[in-house]
């Protein structure tokens, strides 16, 4: 007896059959999830510029330290105020009947006004104080340790004006707490016995070509450029947040700045962060996803989309194509057909064709080939006279060689196939 080899790397026997791993929803759900997460992260990567805080401790409008004017931007709204930001270097559409407002800075970034087109009222905030961010609260400054100055030198203030005038010297009070007064014209709407106390060695300018507006016992600090609308703001602290956190100051602020809209026939304020790394700039996602070009990229999603849809629709394997010139009798002689119908000689054949019928007919009604064909016309006269048939062959011999073009072919053909079919008594 022989001994039967058994397989044993065939494995246990399953029980149930095994199911799949993945379900075709769930595998169409993670499709979804990775074209939108993929779709969010290309849109975001392009716009991630124009979607920054601002909060980092910077002297523009998008900053809430003691440096920033976010609280003078949020004094303006309080009292429904026309405010705007603008990431441009030049002003377009509305802002420019809008006061805009440049705060210029020191160590954080470049400010260099010979980059901005100023033609609109604007008023520059010169810079006072050297800052650097605070170790644990975020958004926050404080100023330079002992023995780093905490205060900007005054011809660095003067070099930041250059393309807009030359002719400009700052001073700057010694004293760390005085009274400050302010001496103004009535007729600008601000009250002339104000004074503020506790200021902080406050900067004054001084220039020829400067037009003073206001003024404090220490010298101007809102001026004007002759011949033009640029007002200059010496010290920032009337305008920063911490000025603006005293009610004083704060109407004072607002004071100035009415004047200034006041003065220029101006609508609103635009604050103008572009100084500050926030200008917005271009790319080819952006330039994608904005008009005029974002009709074309949703016009190319859409047909990806349409191309996935036809992939995941389509039925079947896809036909295979022919031969051009198919092989066989018949083939041969519908391409021969082709190639007489491609150069439009078909009614050059009406005579042959005539022929085939006649020779058809008479084998049909078995007429002997050796009759003379005066014979054979007599014959295939009188069968159509007795079958009643429309024609008579004479005047149809008569007609085959009168078409002159393929329509007239076809009528002649028809007459011929309706006889032969009258006379033979078939239709095949």
């Amino acid at each position: 007896m022989k001994n039967t080899v058994q397989n044993t790397l065939q494995g246990r026997k399953q029980s149930k059959p095994a199911h799949a791993v993945f379900n075709p929803r769930s595998i169409l759900l993670l499709i979804v999830l990775g074209v939108f997460s993929f779709g969010a992260y290309f849109t975001l990567s392009g716009f991630s510029g124009d979607l920054k805080n601002g909060n980092n401790g910077g002297a523009h409008a998008l900053s809430k330290s003691a440096t920033g004017y976010g609280g003078l931007l949020h004094l303006l709204k309080q009292n429904g105020n026309t405010v705007d930001l603008s990431r441009s270097y030049v002003l377009r559409d509305a802002a420019i009947s809008q006061v805009r407002i440049v705060s210029l800075t020191k160590g954080w970034f470049s400010t260099n006004l010979e980059e901005m087109v100023i033609d609109t009222p604007t008023l520059i905030i010169m810079p006072k104080w050297r800052t650097r961010k605070h170790p644990k609260q975020k958004g926050w400054v404080q100023r330079l340790n002992v023995p780093n100055p905490d205060l900007l030198k005054l011809e660095q203030l003067s070099s930041l004006l250059m393309p807009v005038v030359k002719d400009i010297q700052f001073k700057r009070s010694r004293s760390n707490n005085e009274k400050i007064y302010i001496y103004s014209n009535p007729d600008n709407g601000i009250n002339s016995e104000l004074s503020f106390y506790n200021f902080e060695q406050i900067q004054t300018m001084t220039g020829d070509s400067l037009i003073p507006i206001i003024t404090s016992h220490r010298g101007a600090i809102v001026s004007q450029v002759e011949d033009k609308e640029i007002y200059i703001l010496s010290d920032p602290d009337f305008l920063n947040t911490f000025g603006v956190a005293n009610p004083d100051r704060a109407e004072f602020a607002y004071g100035i700045l009415q004047l200034i809209e006041k003065r220029t026939n101006a609508n609103g304020y635009v604050f103008d962060i572009s100084l500050h790394g926030f200008v917005r700039s271009q790319n080819l996602i952006k330039l994608a996803l904005t008009p005029p070009f974002l009709a074309a990229t949703l016009c190319l999603l859409a047909m990806g989309l349409l191309i996935a849809w036809q992939a995941l629709s389509r039925f079947g394997d896809p036909m295979r194509s022919e031969r051009n010139i198919a092989m066989g009798k018949l083939s041969l002689l519908l391409s021969a057909a082709g190639f007489i119908n491609l150069a439009g000689r078909e009614y050059k054949m009406a005579a042959e064709y005539a022929e085939l019928t006649k020779k058809i007919a008479m084998d049909k009604l078995h007429i002997v080939s050796s009759l003379t064909e005066a014979d054979k016309i007599q014959r295939l006269d009188t069968y159509s006279k007795h079958t009643g048939a429309d024609e008579n062959w004479s005047k149809l011999e008569a007609e085959k060689f009168a078409p002159k073009n393929a329509t007239e072919l076809m009528k002649n053909a028809q007459k011929l196939y309706k006889w032969r079919g009258d006379i033979t008594h078939e239709r095949n």
